[in-house]
């Protein structure tokens, strides 16, 4: 059987499949979204977030060769235009 060069061998692998030397990368959590990555974060479509943008709901970073939406401002615009469900129910009964 040929040896591939440069490549572990299986005893060298550990179960997960990475290198038993290595260990995985650490998780780090996203801080930003681009316009597709923000829609589905919302749950919206990518044009809503266009809108959302030029009302001035959202602050995208222009920064880099796309916006960016930050994740603390995708937040607080759900928060600031979340209404609370007891509330909507009493004022459509009157």
């Amino acid at each position: 059987m040929l040896k591939r060069k440069g490549l572990p061998s299986k005893h060298q692998m550990h179960r997960h499949g990475y290198p038993k030397d290595t260990e995985p990368k650490p998780y780090i959590e996203k801080k930003g979204f681009k316009r597709a990555e923000a829609a589905i974060y919302l749950g919206v479509a990518r044009i809503t977030i266009d809108r959302l943008t030029k009302r001035g709901l959202l602050h995208p970073s222009r920064a880099l060769r796309h916006p960016i939406y930050s994740k603390d401002d995708l937040d607080r615009f759900l928060r600031e235009t979340s209404t609370e469900t007891g509330a909507l129910s009493r004022t459509s009964c009157r």
